[in-house]
């Protein structure tokens, strides 16, 4: 009889993007360090004024940074529960220089955290595709 497909083991499946950032565990490191990145970053501080005096919602964007990066990522165990990006950045008119600095500054947390520049790189990329319309409404200027 001929040996049937089944036969052979599927090859083992390449670790998630989520997997290869090294988890909730890992997500949450880098975003605390993002949070200090951002809040020295005179490019975007202002827009964090708000989390910064407020320990409580300080708490709840870091909580909410972390979930959201963790669905971009692929993970399944987010539990992201905060409003929708668009809705969470109207009125802010995010401008796309500041989102570049939000980026950048993510990037660095990254390396500092040691993600590897591949995995960062997938990161920025699926947040530019479904992140960033959502959040820049400010045009291109300052």
């Amino acid at each position: 009889a001929e040996p049937t497909a089944s036969a052979t083991p599927p090859p083992p499946s390449a670790p998630s993007l989520y997997e290869r950032l090294g988890k909730k565990d890992a997500l949450a490191g880098v975003v605390e360090e993002l949070m200090g990145n951002v809040l020295a970053d005179n490019r975007i501080s202002k827009l964090f004024d708000k989390p910064r005096k407020d320990k409580a919602r300080s708490k709840q964007l870091t909580a909410r940074l972390v979930a959201e990066l963790c669905v971009v990522a692929g993970g399944a165990d987010c539990g992201y529960d905060g409003k929708s990006m668009k809705d969470a950045h109207a009125g802010m008119n995010v401008t796309a220089a500041q989102w570049d600095a939000f980026i950048e500054d993510l990037s660095i947390a990254m390396k500092t955290r040691g993600v590897d520049d591949a995995a960062t790189k997938e990161l920025v990329d699926k947040l530019e595709q479904q992140v960033k319309g959502d959040v820049v409404s400010g045009g291109k200027g300052k």
